[in-house]
């Protein structure tokens, strides 16, 4: 088809209206020719003011306007309408109609679907249509109106408006299914078309998360287990390397989320590998994750599995805790990952090597639980020996030491914590004078209670915390329970701090009625020796009966017959987790332990086993 000047095909268009026909005319006009200043007599009719709101043009409706004609009329839109709609059987229809006047139709975006009705009608490719130069190129983006996207148009009726009045690109908020446009169905396609190079998969997050990120796609400072830290992968912003290997390894959100906990157990390299596991442990801190629970799970079947775990939580601790049982040797990664049990496995100096190793085995064996034999037989030499005589006892102690200072009772405190306890007051800056008391045998609390009540200054109200946990009946097949003495010990110098950097005190006394022994739960049997009275504290003591032959490692204190190692008497019902009563060096020795503030003139004293009962236990510094 020719393609002609404006005024040729107005001198066409002219010839048209003087031929005795009402058959509509047709002008292809994909450029900004303005055909109304030749025409302007005519009526103008839009087919957005047909098409009204967010519908498609009622054809009849059409027609019919078009029929009611008083005056010729030039029709703008038929063509952006059809091209957005495809819906070209309206040009069948409307080309053979006589209408009671002369119809132009001005049309943009057909050119070509009006070229093939002209090659198909020879008349009509004559008398009824012609092109003008000109080249349309319509940029139309369709949004959908759930997304709530801010557009030029809010229906399918005003777009048209647009357009009929010459624009060429536009957006439009509307559920019809248009073609020839780029469809917005959802933030992430927004997305996509405010950044055509954006690569990330639309399954990477949710559709409410797309809709934050089109908001706003600021992705730094978030925590890492944010989505937004993850989608920070998208620019290529993720600084920290270990969250930089979970966001490659994940396809989306979800097993982002996943790949935080998982992703360690992938890394090979030992170098990255200790990097990575101090970043996963910040990044995964605090965090409630239905993934927490199955990655300890899933370590239950790594032989290393210490080595995956942090001491973020108590179900980890005690994973590790659980890791150790029936080890020979505890793993060096127990004592790197979990801080606070490496501070209680150290050793403290009780100023005797034999009771200092004691102590070692002995929370080693506690921790591990396994059966050492030659441990046994050097209890059971100590039975006789009797070495805690060696040290003082609590009352002489305290009563050598300065009244002014406030009392603290915490039940069931043993030495075996003195390593810990020393560590965590230095970390919290507090200064220790420790000395080492005997308790009074029985190691009962009705028989040890003496020295709260008569001490004469201020005291604290009895803690028994940790002699409940002890006394827990539940079932205890590996000592997990370890990590809440720990929690407790913490507690309480917590509060010891806090009473003396409030001024409450300026001196603070740590002791106890008693230890209590693991290893007489684990060893325990009954003693060969019958008793008349029945065993108390699960068989630890009991009552002396006349009758009765005292054991060789049994000794005789108050009313009782005490013993020293694990045996038990017939009675006594058997313990769940702790027992005290006897007379082993970790139900016997407590500590006595002066806090004060760093920076308060004192020096650190530890006592040294001590030949004479009667000799001078004095806490007062120059």
């Amino acid at each position: 088809m020719e393609i002609l000047s404006v005024n040729d095909a107005v001198k066409k268009i002219r010839l048209y209206l003087s031929r005795d026909t009402l058959r509509p005319y047709f002008i292809i006009s994909d450029g900004t020719a303005d055909f109304k200043k030749f025409f302007g007599d005519f009526k103008r009719i839009y087919i957005s003011e047909i098409c009204v709101g967010d519908f498609f043009l009622d054809v009849d409706l059409l027609v019919e306007r078009l029929n009611m004609l008083t005056n010729n009329a030039l029709v703008f839109g038929l063509g952006e309408y059809i091209f957005f709609t495809g819906q070209e059987n309206i040009l069948y229809s409307l080309q053979d109609k006589n209408f009671n006047r002369k119809v132009i139709f001005v049309c943009r975006g057909i050119t070509s679907l009006l070229e093939r009705l002209a090659d198909e009608d020879f008349k009509f490719r004559t008398n009824h249509i012609c092109r003008v130069k000109g080249k349309a190129n319509f940029s139309v983006v369709k949004y959908n109106p759930a997304i709530n996207f801010p557009s030029d148009t809010r229906n399918f009726s005003e777009l048209l408006k647009l357009l009929e009045r010459g624009k060429s690109s536009a957006n439009v908020q509307t559920n019809l299914p248009l073609i020839n446009v780029q469809d917005i169905d959802t933030f992430y396609d927004a997305i996509k078309y405010r950044e055509p190079h954006f690569s990330a998969p639309a399954d990477s997050l949710s559709d409410w998360q797309w809709q934050e990120y089109f908001s706003d796609d600021n992705c730094e400072g978030y925590p890492p287990e944010h989505w937004r830290s993850f989608a920070a992968g998208f620019q290529n912003k993720i600084s920290n390397p270990y969250l930089k290997f979970v966001f490659t390894r994940s396809a989306n959100y979800v097993e982002y989320q996943k790949n935080l906990f998982f992703a360690l157990l992938d890394v090979a390299d030992e170098k990255i590998f200790e990097e990575f596991y101090s970043l996963r442990k910040a990044a995964v801190k605090n965090i409630s994750s239905p993934y927490f629970n199955e990655y300890i799970e899933r370590l239950k079947d790594f032989p290393d599995s210490v080595k995956y775990l942090t001491d973020n939580t108590a179900e980890e601790r005690r994973a590790m805790i659980e890791a150790a049982q029936g080890k020979e040797k505890i793993p060096d990664a127990l004592k790197k990952n979990y801080p606070a049990m490496k501070d209680y496995l150290t050793d403290y100096d009780f100023g005797d090597a034999e009771i200092t190793d004691y102590f070692r085995r002995y929370k080693k064996i506690k921790l591990c639980n396994v059966d050492d034999e030659n441990f046994k037989s050097h209890v059971q030499e100590l039975a006789t020996q009797r070495p805690y005589n060696k040290f003082e006892t609590r009352q002489k102690i305290l009563d050598d030491a300065n009244q002014t200072a406030k009392l603290y009772w915490l039940d069931a405190l043993g030495v075996e914590f003195l390593g810990y306890i020393k560590a965590r007051a230095t970390q919290a800056e507090l200064f220790t004078t420790i000395k080492i008391a005997r308790a009074e045998l029985p190691t009962l609390t009705s028989q040890n209670k003496n020295f709260y009540d008569d001490w004469r200054g201020d005291k604290f109200d009895k803690n028994q915390q940790l002699d409940e946990l002890k006394h827990s009946p539940e079932k205890c097949s590996a000592p997990t329970y370890i990590d809440d003495e720990l929690k407790i010990i913490d507690n309480v110098i917590a509060e010891i701090k806090n009473s003396l950097t409030n001024q409450h005190a300026e001196k603070i006394i740590l002791t106890s009625d008693h230890g209590a022994s693991r290893l007489a739960v684990m060893y325990g049997r009954e003693n060969k020796f019958k008793m008349n009275s029945v065993g108390e504290h699960s068989g630890r003591c009991c009552p002396i009966n006349e009758i009765d032959e005292k054991p060789t490692c049994a000794s005789e204190e108050n009313g009782y017959w005490v013993l020293a190692n694990y045996d038990r008497f017939v009675g006594g019902r058997l313990a769940s987790v702790e027992v005290h009563g006897g007379a082993t060096l970790e139900e016997i020795l407590v500590p006595v332990i002066e806090f004060t503030l760093q920076g308060a003139n004192v020096e650190e004293k530890t006592s040294e086993p001590q030949e004479k009962s009667d000799e001078a236990f004095d806490f007062l510094l120059d």
